[in-house]
Protein backbone atom coordinates (compact mmCIF):
# COMPACT_ATOMS: atom_id res chain seq x y z
CA UNK A 1 0.00 0.00 0.00
CA UNK A 2 1.45 3.69 -1.14
CA UNK A 3 1.99 5.96 1.40
CA UNK A 4 -0.36 8.84 0.29
CA UNK A 5 -3.12 5.61 -0.35
CA UNK A 6 -2.15 4.46 3.59
CA UNK A 7 -2.48 8.75 4.38
CA UNK A 8 -6.04 8.93 3.09
CA UNK A 9 -7.25 5.68 4.53
CA UNK A 10 -5.93 6.32 8.13
CA UNK A 11 -7.58 9.43 7.90
CA UNK A 12 -10.95 7.69 7.04
CA UNK A 13 -10.26 5.76 9.81
CA UNK A 14 -9.81 8.48 12.45
CA UNK A 15 -13.09 9.90 11.00
CA UNK A 16 -15.25 6.46 11.15
CA UNK A 17 -13.99 6.10 14.74
CA UNK A 18 -15.33 9.09 16.11
CA UNK A 19 -18.36 9.61 13.90
CA UNK A 20 -19.53 6.44 12.76
CA UNK A 21 -18.82 4.12 15.92
CA UNK A 22 -21.49 1.27 14.53
CA UNK A 23 -19.94 1.44 10.79
CA UNK A 24 -16.78 1.20 12.53
CA UNK A 25 -17.14 -1.99 13.74
CA UNK A 26 -18.37 -3.43 10.97
CA UNK A 27 -15.54 -2.80 8.46
CA UNK A 28 -12.62 -2.94 10.92
CA UNK A 29 -11.72 -6.33 12.55
CA UNK A 30 -11.03 -6.86 16.13
CA UNK A 31 -7.48 -8.12 16.88
CA UNK A 32 -6.34 -10.26 19.22
CA UNK A 33 -2.61 -11.24 19.50
CA UNK A 34 -1.61 -14.02 21.75
CA UNK A 35 2.16 -14.58 22.80
CA UNK A 36 3.19 -17.71 24.22
CA UNK A 37 6.81 -17.80 25.78
CA UNK A 38 9.56 -20.43 25.15
CA UNK A 39 7.85 -22.59 22.59
CA UNK A 40 10.25 -24.23 20.37
CA UNK A 41 9.30 -24.14 16.42
CA UNK A 42 7.32 -27.64 16.87
CA UNK A 43 6.23 -26.46 20.00
CA UNK A 44 2.25 -26.58 18.93
CA UNK A 45 0.33 -29.74 17.49
CA UNK A 46 0.34 -27.62 13.86
CA UNK A 47 4.39 -27.93 13.55
CA UNK A 48 4.90 -31.32 15.26
CA UNK A 49 4.15 -31.51 18.95
CA UNK A 50 3.54 -34.21 20.79
CA UNK A 51 0.84 -31.66 23.03
CA UNK A 52 -2.05 -31.10 22.45
CA UNK A 53 -2.96 -28.14 20.92
CA UNK A 54 -6.47 -28.67 19.01
CA UNK A 55 -7.38 -24.63 19.12
CA UNK A 56 -4.04 -23.48 17.75
CA UNK A 57 -4.31 -26.47 15.22
CA UNK A 58 -7.88 -25.17 13.83
CA UNK A 59 -6.75 -21.16 13.72
CA UNK A 60 -4.05 -23.09 11.05
CA UNK A 61 -5.55 -25.03 9.31
CA UNK A 62 -8.48 -21.66 8.59
CA UNK A 63 -5.72 -18.83 8.12
CA UNK A 64 -1.72 -18.83 7.11
CA UNK A 65 1.14 -21.22 9.04
CA UNK A 66 4.80 -19.69 8.71
CA UNK A 67 7.44 -21.79 8.53
CA UNK A 68 10.28 -19.08 8.53
CA UNK A 69 9.20 -16.66 11.44
CA UNK A 70 11.73 -15.06 13.07
CA UNK A 71 11.85 -13.01 16.94
CA UNK A 72 14.69 -12.34 19.07
CA UNK A 73 16.37 -15.09 21.19
CA UNK A 74 15.70 -12.96 24.00
CA UNK A 75 12.28 -12.18 25.53
CA UNK A 76 12.35 -8.67 26.35
CA UNK A 77 14.12 -7.18 22.82
CA UNK A 78 10.85 -9.58 21.13
CA UNK A 79 8.32 -8.26 23.52
CA UNK A 80 10.00 -4.61 22.55
CA UNK A 81 9.75 -5.41 18.33
CA UNK A 82 6.16 -6.49 18.63
CA UNK A 83 4.83 -3.45 20.11
CA UNK A 84 6.63 -1.26 18.17
CA UNK A 85 7.66 -2.89 14.93
CA UNK A 86 11.56 -1.01 15.60
CA UNK A 87 14.42 -2.78 16.51
CA UNK A 88 15.24 -3.37 19.64
CA UNK A 89 18.20 -1.50 19.74
CA UNK A 90 16.68 1.41 18.26
CA UNK A 91 13.97 1.25 21.37
CA UNK A 92 16.59 0.98 23.88
CA UNK A 93 16.02 -3.03 24.92
CA UNK A 94 19.07 -4.25 23.07
CA UNK A 95 19.02 -7.10 25.74
CA UNK A 96 17.42 -8.16 29.22
CA UNK A 97 17.76 -6.17 31.91
CA UNK A 98 19.14 -9.06 33.59
CA UNK A 99 22.53 -9.25 31.04
CA UNK A 100 22.85 -5.75 30.20
CA UNK A 101 26.71 -5.43 30.58
CA UNK A 102 28.34 -2.07 32.20
CA UNK A 103 29.64 -0.90 29.04
CA UNK A 104 26.21 -1.50 27.21
CA UNK A 105 24.16 0.26 30.16
CA UNK A 106 25.48 4.08 29.48
CA UNK A 107 24.70 3.61 25.59
CA UNK A 108 20.66 4.65 24.42
CA UNK A 109 20.27 1.51 22.78
CA UNK A 110 20.12 -0.49 26.29
CA UNK A 111 18.88 2.32 28.10
CA UNK A 112 15.76 0.06 29.14
CA UNK A 113 13.28 2.99 29.55
CA UNK A 114 11.48 4.25 26.84
CA UNK A 115 10.63 7.76 26.10
CA UNK A 116 7.23 9.21 27.08
CA UNK A 117 6.33 10.00 23.29
CA UNK A 118 7.10 6.16 22.33
CA UNK A 119 4.44 5.33 20.00
CA UNK A 120 3.37 1.65 20.08
CA UNK A 121 0.60 -0.52 18.16
CA UNK A 122 -1.62 0.03 21.19
CA UNK A 123 -1.07 3.87 21.29
CA UNK A 124 -1.61 4.08 17.51
CA UNK A 125 -4.64 1.67 17.37
CA UNK A 126 -6.22 3.53 20.50
CA UNK A 127 -5.78 6.97 18.69
CA UNK A 128 -7.84 5.54 15.84
CA UNK A 129 -10.94 4.93 18.43
CA UNK A 130 -9.44 1.20 18.94
CA UNK A 131 -9.99 -0.24 22.57
CA UNK A 132 -6.85 -1.71 23.61
CA UNK A 133 -6.33 -4.61 26.59
CA UNK A 134 -3.55 -6.73 27.53
CA UNK A 135 -3.10 -9.29 30.48
CA UNK A 136 0.00 -11.47 31.36
CA UNK A 137 3.50 -11.51 31.13
CA UNK A 138 4.70 -7.81 29.72
CA UNK A 139 8.64 -7.91 30.55
CA UNK A 140 9.88 -5.15 28.45
CA UNK A 141 12.76 -2.94 30.03
CA UNK A 142 13.53 -1.92 33.75
CA UNK A 143 10.51 -3.37 36.43
CA UNK A 144 7.89 -0.43 36.40
CA UNK A 145 9.28 1.77 34.42
CA UNK A 146 7.38 0.93 31.14
CA UNK A 147 4.08 -0.36 31.78
CA UNK A 148 1.58 -0.59 29.20
CA UNK A 149 -0.98 1.93 30.78
CA UNK A 150 1.46 4.38 29.76
CA UNK A 151 2.11 3.46 26.22
CA UNK A 152 -1.47 3.44 24.79
CA UNK A 153 -3.63 0.48 26.68
CA UNK A 154 -6.62 1.37 27.67
CA UNK A 155 -6.76 -1.42 30.26
CA UNK A 156 -3.76 -3.97 31.77
CA UNK A 157 -3.54 -6.61 34.06
CA UNK A 158 0.21 -7.22 33.76
CA UNK A 159 3.56 -8.97 35.09
CA UNK A 160 6.46 -6.83 35.02
CA UNK A 161 9.14 -9.56 35.11
CA UNK A 162 10.92 -12.38 33.13
CA UNK A 163 8.93 -14.46 34.28
CA UNK A 164 7.41 -15.86 37.96
CA UNK A 165 5.34 -18.62 39.77
CA UNK A 166 1.82 -19.49 37.86
CA UNK A 167 0.40 -19.57 41.65
CA UNK A 168 1.85 -16.54 43.34
CA UNK A 169 3.84 -13.54 43.06
CA UNK A 170 7.28 -16.27 43.48
CA UNK A 171 10.47 -15.31 41.54
CA UNK A 172 11.98 -18.24 39.75
CA UNK A 173 15.62 -16.43 40.06
CA UNK A 174 17.38 -17.04 43.43
CA UNK A 175 18.18 -13.99 44.78
CA UNK A 176 15.33 -11.52 43.09
CA UNK A 177 12.49 -10.13 45.24
CA UNK A 178 8.73 -11.63 44.27
CA UNK A 179 7.52 -10.37 40.62
CA UNK A 180 4.75 -7.17 40.59
CA UNK A 181 1.89 -7.52 38.81
CA UNK A 182 -0.25 -4.25 37.93
CA UNK A 183 -3.36 -3.21 37.18
CA UNK A 184 -3.90 -0.33 34.88
CA UNK A 185 -0.47 0.76 36.17
CA UNK A 186 -0.95 0.18 39.95
CA UNK A 187 0.29 -2.73 41.97
CA UNK A 188 -2.03 -5.11 42.94
CA UNK A 189 -2.01 -8.78 44.48
CA UNK A 190 -2.85 -11.72 42.70
CA UNK A 191 -6.15 -13.67 43.79
CA UNK A 192 -5.24 -16.69 46.23
CA UNK A 193 -7.00 -19.40 43.51
CA UNK A 194 -4.31 -17.90 40.88
CA UNK A 195 -3.37 -19.89 37.61
CA UNK A 196 -1.77 -17.85 35.11
CA UNK A 197 -3.68 -19.00 32.13
CA UNK A 198 -7.14 -19.04 33.32
CA UNK A 199 -6.97 -15.72 35.18
CA UNK A 200 -5.40 -14.27 31.76
CA UNK A 201 -7.94 -15.38 29.74
CA UNK A 202 -10.49 -14.52 32.44
CA UNK A 203 -9.40 -11.03 32.97
CA UNK A 204 -9.02 -10.23 29.10
CA UNK A 205 -13.05 -11.52 28.70
CA UNK A 206 -13.79 -9.32 31.20
CA UNK A 207 -12.41 -6.19 29.87
CA UNK A 208 -13.52 -7.31 26.62
CA UNK A 209 -17.26 -7.10 28.18
CA UNK A 210 -16.51 -4.03 30.09
CA UNK A 211 -15.80 -2.15 27.04
CA UNK A 212 -18.34 -0.78 23.71
CA UNK A 213 -19.41 -3.73 22.08
CA UNK A 214 -19.19 -1.11 18.71
CA UNK A 215 -15.98 -0.45 18.61
CA UNK A 216 -13.36 -2.49 17.56
CA UNK A 217 -10.73 -3.82 20.05
CA UNK A 218 -6.72 -4.62 19.96
CA UNK A 219 -6.20 -7.46 22.79
CA UNK A 220 -2.63 -8.73 23.89
CA UNK A 221 -2.85 -12.09 25.74
CA UNK A 222 0.64 -12.76 27.05
CA UNK A 223 0.87 -16.07 28.25
CA UNK A 224 3.31 -16.94 30.89
CA UNK A 225 3.12 -20.50 29.41
CA UNK A 226 5.74 -21.96 29.05
CA UNK A 227 8.01 -20.07 30.88
CA UNK A 228 10.19 -21.01 33.83
CA UNK A 229 9.19 -22.37 36.28
CA UNK A 230 6.74 -24.90 34.02
CA UNK A 231 3.57 -25.52 36.07
CA UNK A 232 0.50 -26.52 35.17
CA UNK A 233 -2.85 -28.20 37.35
CA UNK A 234 -2.42 -31.94 37.45
CA UNK A 235 -5.53 -32.76 35.69
CA UNK A 236 -2.95 -31.98 32.22
CA UNK A 237 0.22 -33.08 33.20
CA UNK A 238 -1.58 -36.24 33.87
CA UNK A 239 -2.82 -36.65 30.17
CA UNK A 240 0.98 -36.96 29.33
CA UNK A 241 1.65 -39.95 31.18
CA UNK A 242 3.80 -42.20 28.85
CA UNK A 243 4.06 -40.08 26.30
CA UNK A 244 7.71 -39.00 26.47
CA UNK A 245 8.62 -42.11 27.98
CA UNK A 246 11.34 -42.78 24.89
CA UNK A 247 13.73 -39.99 25.64
CA UNK A 248 15.06 -37.10 24.29
CA UNK A 249 17.12 -38.57 21.64
CA UNK A 250 14.58 -40.46 19.89
CA UNK A 251 11.83 -37.76 19.86
CA UNK A 252 14.54 -35.07 18.25
CA UNK A 253 14.48 -37.51 15.54
CA UNK A 254 10.81 -37.84 15.46
CA UNK A 255 10.47 -34.10 15.52
CA UNK A 256 12.68 -33.87 12.55
CA UNK A 257 10.88 -36.29 10.36
CA UNK A 258 7.46 -34.63 11.78
CA UNK A 259 8.32 -31.17 10.42
CA UNK A 260 9.57 -33.07 7.05
CA UNK A 261 6.37 -34.54 6.45
CA UNK A 262 4.40 -31.54 7.17
CA UNK A 263 6.33 -29.31 5.00
CA UNK A 264 7.81 -27.33 7.20
CA UNK A 265 11.46 -28.12 6.10
CA UNK A 266 12.97 -29.41 3.02
CA UNK A 267 13.65 -33.55 3.28
CA UNK A 268 17.36 -32.39 3.14
CA UNK A 269 17.77 -31.23 6.70
CA UNK A 270 19.62 -33.15 8.86
CA UNK A 271 19.98 -32.27 12.81
CA UNK A 272 23.33 -30.46 14.27
CA UNK A 273 24.85 -32.69 16.78
CA UNK A 274 23.87 -31.47 20.20
CA UNK A 275 26.47 -29.63 22.62
CA UNK A 276 28.69 -31.79 24.84
CA UNK A 277 27.04 -30.88 27.84
CA UNK A 278 23.94 -33.06 26.45
CA UNK A 279 23.20 -36.06 28.90
CA UNK A 280 22.36 -39.09 26.59
CA UNK A 281 19.14 -40.39 27.56
CA UNK A 282 20.43 -44.43 28.13
CA UNK A 283 22.94 -42.71 30.11
CA UNK A 284 20.19 -41.77 32.75
CA UNK A 285 19.10 -44.13 35.39
CA UNK A 286 15.64 -45.59 35.54
CA UNK A 287 14.59 -42.64 38.61
CA UNK A 288 16.31 -39.85 36.07
CA UNK A 289 14.82 -40.89 33.22
CA UNK A 290 11.46 -41.35 34.94
CA UNK A 291 11.60 -37.72 36.77
CA UNK A 292 13.28 -35.77 33.08
CA UNK A 293 9.88 -37.29 31.31
CA UNK A 294 7.68 -36.10 34.10
CA UNK A 295 8.80 -32.72 33.87
CA UNK A 296 8.29 -32.38 29.64
CA UNK A 297 4.62 -33.88 30.87
CA UNK A 298 4.36 -30.57 32.72
CA UNK A 299 5.52 -28.77 29.92
CA UNK A 300 2.78 -30.35 27.48
CA UNK A 301 0.30 -30.39 30.28
CA UNK A 302 0.79 -26.15 30.25
CA UNK A 303 0.93 -25.82 26.56
CA UNK A 304 -2.44 -27.92 26.66
CA UNK A 305 -3.97 -26.14 29.39
CA UNK A 306 -2.87 -22.47 27.69
CA UNK A 307 -4.58 -23.86 24.67
CA UNK A 308 -8.14 -24.83 26.61
CA UNK A 309 -8.44 -21.31 27.85
CA UNK A 310 -7.42 -20.06 24.80
CA UNK A 311 -10.60 -21.67 23.19
CA UNK A 312 -12.67 -20.57 25.72
CA UNK A 313 -11.88 -16.96 24.68
CA UNK A 314 -12.45 -17.71 21.35
CA UNK A 315 -15.83 -19.16 22.27
CA UNK A 316 -17.08 -16.21 24.10
CA UNK A 317 -16.04 -13.91 21.16
CA UNK A 318 -17.75 -16.29 19.04
CA UNK A 319 -21.26 -16.29 21.11
CA UNK A 320 -20.78 -12.32 21.42
CA UNK A 321 -21.09 -12.42 17.86
CA UNK A 322 -17.25 -11.18 17.42
CA UNK A 323 -15.06 -14.04 16.32
CA UNK A 324 -15.83 -13.86 12.72
CA UNK A 325 -15.03 -10.10 12.39
CA UNK A 326 -11.27 -10.69 14.35
CA UNK A 327 -8.05 -11.53 13.50
CA UNK A 328 -5.75 -14.11 15.45
CA UNK A 329 -1.99 -14.61 16.09
CA UNK A 330 -0.55 -16.93 17.96
CA UNK A 331 3.37 -16.94 18.24
CA UNK A 332 5.97 -17.12 20.55
CA UNK A 333 8.62 -14.63 21.97
CA UNK A 334 11.66 -17.42 21.17
CA UNK A 335 12.94 -20.48 20.98
CA UNK A 336 12.48 -23.62 23.63
CA UNK A 337 13.87 -22.26 27.32
CA UNK A 338 17.30 -24.64 27.98
CA UNK A 339 17.67 -22.88 31.69
CA UNK A 340 17.97 -25.88 34.76
CA UNK A 341 16.90 -25.40 38.52
CA UNK A 342 20.46 -27.30 39.28
CA UNK A 343 23.63 -27.47 38.48
CA UNK A 344 26.57 -30.09 37.71
CA UNK A 345 28.59 -28.39 40.79
CA UNK A 346 27.61 -30.28 44.13
CA UNK A 347 28.78 -27.04 46.53
CA UNK A 348 26.26 -24.90 44.33
CA UNK A 349 23.73 -27.25 44.69
CA UNK A 350 23.86 -27.44 47.95
CA UNK A 351 23.34 -23.76 48.09
CA UNK A 352 20.66 -23.86 46.35
CA UNK A 353 18.85 -26.40 48.17
CA UNK A 354 19.39 -24.34 50.91
CA UNK A 355 17.76 -21.33 49.04
CA UNK A 356 14.82 -23.19 48.03
CA UNK A 357 14.73 -24.12 51.72
CA UNK A 358 14.21 -20.78 52.68
CA UNK A 359 11.92 -19.72 49.88
CA UNK A 360 9.27 -22.67 50.85
CA UNK A 361 9.57 -24.09 47.11
CA UNK A 362 9.00 -27.80 46.86
CA UNK A 363 11.52 -29.31 43.75
CA UNK A 364 10.28 -33.06 44.70
CA UNK A 365 9.16 -35.04 41.51
CA UNK A 366 5.33 -35.78 43.15
CA UNK A 367 5.09 -31.85 43.69
CA UNK A 368 6.37 -31.30 39.85
CA UNK A 369 4.39 -28.69 38.12
CA UNK A 370 2.12 -27.72 41.23
CA UNK A 371 2.00 -24.94 43.61
CA UNK A 372 5.34 -24.54 45.15
CA UNK A 373 7.03 -26.28 42.54
CA UNK A 374 10.15 -24.97 40.60
CA UNK A 375 10.87 -26.83 37.27
CA UNK A 376 12.88 -26.34 33.77
CA UNK A 377 12.52 -29.05 30.94
CA UNK A 378 16.29 -28.41 30.60
CA UNK A 379 18.48 -28.14 27.47
CA UNK A 380 18.02 -31.58 26.21
CA UNK A 381 13.84 -31.14 25.99
CA UNK A 382 14.78 -27.86 24.56
CA UNK A 383 16.45 -29.47 21.40
CA UNK A 384 13.38 -31.11 21.06
CA UNK A 385 11.03 -28.63 21.16
CA UNK A 386 13.50 -26.58 18.80
CA UNK A 387 13.84 -29.34 16.29
CA UNK A 388 15.13 -29.83 13.77
CA UNK A 389 16.72 -26.60 14.45
CA UNK A 390 19.69 -26.10 16.24
CA UNK A 391 20.30 -24.92 20.02
CA UNK A 392 17.67 -23.04 21.56
CA UNK A 393 16.63 -19.64 23.18
CA UNK A 394 19.37 -17.52 24.10
CA UNK A 395 21.07 -18.46 20.87
CA UNK A 396 21.13 -16.44 17.55
CA UNK A 397 20.66 -20.24 15.43
CA UNK A 398 17.26 -20.83 14.07
CA UNK A 399 16.51 -22.90 17.48
CA UNK A 400 16.78 -19.39 18.92
CA UNK A 401 14.68 -17.56 16.08
CA UNK A 402 12.51 -19.08 14.21
CA UNK A 403 9.68 -19.83 15.98
CA UNK A 404 5.91 -20.35 15.32
CA UNK A 405 3.70 -17.80 13.83
CA UNK A 406 -0.37 -18.67 12.81
CA UNK A 407 -2.51 -15.78 11.81
CA UNK A 408 -6.39 -16.36 11.07
CA UNK A 409 -9.46 -14.76 11.02
CA UNK A 410 -11.12 -12.05 9.10
CA UNK A 411 -9.53 -11.31 5.50
CA UNK A 412 -7.15 -13.80 6.27
CA UNK A 413 -6.78 -16.18 3.03
CA UNK A 414 -6.16 -20.29 4.43
CA UNK A 415 -2.98 -20.31 2.40
CA UNK A 416 -1.85 -23.14 4.72
CA UNK A 417 2.29 -23.15 4.89
CA UNK A 418 3.78 -20.07 3.78
CA UNK A 419 7.73 -19.91 3.55
CA UNK A 420 8.65 -16.62 2.68
CA UNK A 421 10.54 -15.04 5.80
CA UNK A 422 8.92 -12.77 8.44
CA UNK A 423 10.43 -10.83 11.20
CA UNK A 424 9.02 -10.12 14.53
CA UNK A 425 8.97 -6.30 13.88
CA UNK A 426 6.60 -7.03 10.99
CA UNK A 427 3.53 -7.99 12.79
CA UNK A 428 2.75 -3.97 13.67
CA UNK A 429 2.92 -3.06 10.30
CA UNK A 430 0.85 -5.74 9.00
CA UNK A 431 -2.03 -5.37 11.95
CA UNK A 432 -2.09 -1.50 11.31
CA UNK A 433 -2.92 -2.00 7.71
CA UNK A 434 -5.24 -4.60 8.39
CA UNK A 435 -6.92 -1.88 10.87
CA UNK A 436 -6.34 0.88 8.37
CA UNK A 437 -4.31 3.06 10.80
CA UNK A 438 -2.27 4.94 9.27
CA UNK A 439 2.01 5.26 10.39
CA UNK A 440 5.03 6.08 9.72
CA UNK A 441 6.40 3.65 7.60
CA UNK A 442 10.26 4.60 7.04
CA UNK A 443 10.00 5.21 10.88
CA UNK A 444 9.89 0.97 11.32
CA UNK A 445 12.30 -1.85 11.04
CA UNK A 446 9.20 -3.89 10.14
CA UNK A 447 7.26 -3.89 7.04
CA UNK A 448 3.74 -5.33 6.06
CA UNK A 449 2.82 -8.55 5.58
CA UNK A 450 -1.01 -8.35 4.71
CA UNK A 451 -0.45 -8.42 0.78
CA UNK A 452 0.71 -12.39 1.28
CA UNK A 453 -1.94 -12.23 4.34
CA UNK A 454 -4.42 -11.78 1.59
CA UNK A 455 -3.35 -13.90 -0.81
CA UNK A 456 -2.43 -11.09 -3.22
CA UNK A 457 1.53 -12.37 -2.71
CA UNK A 458 3.42 -15.04 -1.67
CA UNK A 459 6.72 -13.31 -1.04
CA UNK A 460 7.43 -10.61 1.68
CA UNK A 461 11.31 -9.48 1.13
CA UNK A 462 13.12 -9.87 -2.26
CA UNK A 463 15.81 -12.45 -2.49
CA UNK A 464 18.24 -9.56 -2.19
CA UNK A 465 16.65 -7.82 0.70
CA UNK A 466 18.16 -8.18 3.83
CA UNK A 467 17.48 -8.18 7.82
CA UNK A 468 19.60 -8.68 10.70
CA UNK A 469 18.93 -9.71 14.37
CA UNK A 470 21.60 -8.55 17.31
CA UNK A 471 21.26 -9.59 21.28
CA UNK A 472 23.95 -9.93 23.61
CA UNK A 473 26.94 -11.05 20.80
CA UNK A 474 24.52 -13.39 19.24
CA UNK A 475 24.13 -11.81 16.08
CA UNK A 476 22.18 -13.46 12.70
CA UNK A 477 21.41 -11.68 9.04
CA UNK A 478 19.20 -12.58 6.60
CA UNK A 479 19.25 -12.48 2.77
CA UNK A 480 16.59 -14.81 1.12
CA UNK A 481 17.40 -18.51 1.99
CA UNK A 482 21.03 -17.34 3.06
CA UNK A 483 21.72 -16.50 6.64
CA UNK A 484 24.95 -15.50 8.35
CA UNK A 485 25.37 -15.95 11.92
CA UNK A 486 27.82 -16.27 14.88
CA UNK A 487 26.21 -18.06 18.03
CA UNK A 488 27.80 -16.66 21.62
CA UNK A 489 29.37 -18.54 24.22
CA UNK A 490 29.14 -20.95 26.34
CA UNK A 491 26.97 -23.24 23.29
CA UNK A 492 28.32 -21.10 20.22
CA UNK A 493 31.81 -20.39 19.77
CA UNK A 494 31.53 -16.58 18.52
CA UNK A 495 32.79 -17.87 14.70
CA UNK A 496 30.63 -16.20 11.57
CA UNK A 497 29.28 -18.53 9.24
CA UNK A 498 27.32 -19.00 6.36
CA UNK A 499 24.42 -21.42 5.76
CA UNK A 500 21.99 -22.12 2.91
CA UNK A 501 18.94 -22.50 4.60
CA UNK A 502 16.71 -23.72 1.55
CA UNK A 503 18.64 -27.11 2.00
CA UNK A 504 20.14 -26.86 5.43
CA UNK A 505 17.95 -25.91 8.24
CA UNK A 506 19.89 -27.33 11.01
CA UNK A 507 23.00 -25.32 10.34
CA UNK A 508 25.19 -28.41 9.47
CA UNK A 509 27.21 -27.19 6.53
CA UNK A 510 29.27 -23.88 6.81
CA UNK A 511 29.72 -22.32 2.96
CA UNK A 512 31.50 -19.35 3.99
CA UNK A 513 34.53 -20.76 2.51
CA UNK A 514 32.42 -21.87 -1.07
CA UNK A 515 31.02 -18.92 -1.02
CA UNK A 516 33.66 -15.84 -0.08
CA UNK A 517 32.22 -12.91 -1.89
CA UNK A 518 29.09 -13.88 -0.50
CA UNK A 519 30.33 -14.19 2.82
CA UNK A 520 32.11 -10.89 2.70
CA UNK A 521 29.30 -8.94 1.38
CA UNK A 522 26.54 -9.92 4.06
CA UNK A 523 29.20 -9.40 6.77
CA UNK A 524 29.02 -5.91 5.44
CA UNK A 525 25.54 -5.68 5.38
CA UNK A 526 25.42 -6.86 8.96
CA UNK A 527 28.18 -4.01 9.82
CA UNK A 528 26.05 -1.61 8.26
CA UNK A 529 22.59 -2.73 10.61
CA UNK A 530 24.97 -2.55 13.94
CA UNK A 531 25.65 0.48 12.98
CA UNK A 532 22.09 1.75 11.75
CA UNK A 533 20.09 0.48 15.05
CA UNK A 534 23.43 1.32 17.40
CA UNK A 535 24.37 -2.41 18.52
CA UNK A 536 27.44 -2.22 20.82
CA UNK A 537 29.43 -5.26 20.10
CA UNK A 538 30.60 -7.39 22.60
CA UNK A 539 33.77 -9.46 23.21
CA UNK A 540 33.42 -13.00 22.76
CA UNK A 541 34.16 -13.81 26.65
CA UNK A 542 31.09 -10.87 27.33
CA UNK A 543 28.13 -13.38 26.65
CA UNK A 544 24.54 -13.14 28.38
CA UNK A 545 24.76 -16.21 31.14
CA UNK A 546 27.95 -14.92 32.39
CA UNK A 547 26.47 -11.32 32.97
CA UNK A 548 23.15 -13.03 34.44
CA UNK A 549 24.88 -15.70 37.04
CA UNK A 550 27.40 -12.87 37.88
CA UNK A 551 24.09 -10.85 38.41
CA UNK A 552 22.36 -14.27 40.13
CA UNK A 553 25.55 -14.51 42.67
CA UNK A 554 25.70 -10.64 43.47
CA UNK A 555 22.15 -10.89 44.31
CA UNK A 556 21.48 -13.60 46.13
CA UNK A 557 24.53 -13.49 48.00
CA UNK A 558 23.88 -9.79 49.09
CA UNK A 559 19.96 -11.53 50.22
CA UNK A 560 21.13 -14.69 52.45
CA UNK A 561 24.25 -13.39 53.77
CA UNK A 562 22.79 -13.50 57.24
CA UNK A 563 21.75 -17.23 56.18
CA UNK A 564 25.39 -18.03 54.49
CA UNK A 565 27.34 -16.71 57.39
CA UNK A 566 25.57 -18.22 60.13
CA UNK A 567 26.20 -21.65 58.66
CA UNK A 568 29.73 -21.21 58.31
CA UNK A 569 29.69 -20.26 62.11
CA UNK A 570 27.68 -23.38 62.21
CA UNK A 571 30.34 -25.37 60.61
CA UNK A 572 32.92 -23.92 62.29
CA UNK A 573 31.51 -24.23 66.15
CA UNK A 574 31.29 -28.16 64.65
CA UNK A 575 35.01 -28.40 63.87
CA UNK A 576 35.96 -26.70 66.97
CA UNK A 577 33.43 -29.38 69.06
CA UNK A 578 34.90 -31.97 66.99
CA UNK A 579 39.00 -30.71 67.88
CA UNK A 580 37.98 -30.46 71.76
CA UNK A 581 36.68 -34.12 71.66
CA UNK A 582 39.72 -35.31 70.17
CA UNK A 583 42.03 -33.21 72.27
CA UNK A 584 40.36 -34.76 75.27
CA UNK A 585 40.82 -38.62 73.90
CA UNK A 586 44.84 -38.14 72.95
CA UNK A 587 45.12 -36.25 76.76
CA UNK A 588 42.86 -38.89 78.56
CA UNK A 589 45.22 -41.66 80.19
CA UNK A 590 45.18 -45.23 79.42
CA UNK A 591 44.16 -47.17 82.11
Amino acid sequence: MTGPTRTALGAFTIIAATVLPAIAQETRPNILVVLFDDVGFTGFGAYGADASTPTIDALAQSGTLFSRYYSSPFCGPSRAMLMTGQDNHETGMGTLVETVTPDQSALPGYSMVWDDDQQTIASLLSGAGYQTYVTGKWGIGAKGKNLPDRFGFDRSYVMDSTGGSNYDHSHYLPGYPEVSWYEDGEPIRLPKDFYSSRNLVDQMIRYINEGDAEQPFFGFLSLQAVHIPVQAPAEFIDKYDGVFDAGWDVMREERLQRAIDLGLVPATTTLAPVHEDHRAWEDLSDREKAVAARVMQVNAGMKDAADFHIGRLLDHLESTGRLENTIVVITSDNGAESGVTTLDNPVFNLLLSGVHRLEGIDTSPENMGLPGSLSAIGPEWASVEASPFNLYKFYSSEGGLRVPLIIAGAGIEATGIQDAPVHVADLMPTLLDAAGVDYDAGALFGQSILPLLSGETDETRSPDETFGVEVSGNAALYRGTWKLVRTALPRGDFTWRLYDLSVDPGETTDLSAENPELFAEMRAEYDAYVETVGVFELGRDDYAEAQLFSNLLERTTAKYWPYLAGLVLVLLAGLYALFRLVRLAIRRPAH
